[in-house]
């Protein structure tokens, strides 16, 4: 599955691709970072560190990372994507 970010002209970029239960775990973490303001270093380290963390684990044989580091994912895209229409496509 994959989450387009649809912008004026009908322009879209795919923003993230995963199964539908890492799609579901980005979403909320998208939908939280649009809905709140929490754009500061502090968060966005944390963020950062979440992922960073998750990745050196290494506790997954298939290398995905934990629905909190697909989360995370979510929150930072919202950051860095502030304005657009969401769209998942098959």
């Amino acid at each position: 599955m994959k989450v387009l970010l649809t912008i004026e002209g009908g322009f879209a970029k795919t923003i993230f691709e995963g199964n539908k239960w890492a799609v579901e775990f980005f979403l909320k973490g998208f939908q939280l970072g649009r809905a709140k303001t929490i754009e500061s270093a502090e968060v966005i380290g944390v963020l950062n560190a979440m992922l960073a963390l998750d990745d050196k684990s290494g506790n997954k044989e298939d290398g995905t990372l934990s629905m909190e580091a697909r989360f995370a994912q979510g929150v930072l895209s919202a950051m860095e994507n502030n304005k657009g229409k969401l769209e998942v496509v098959e």
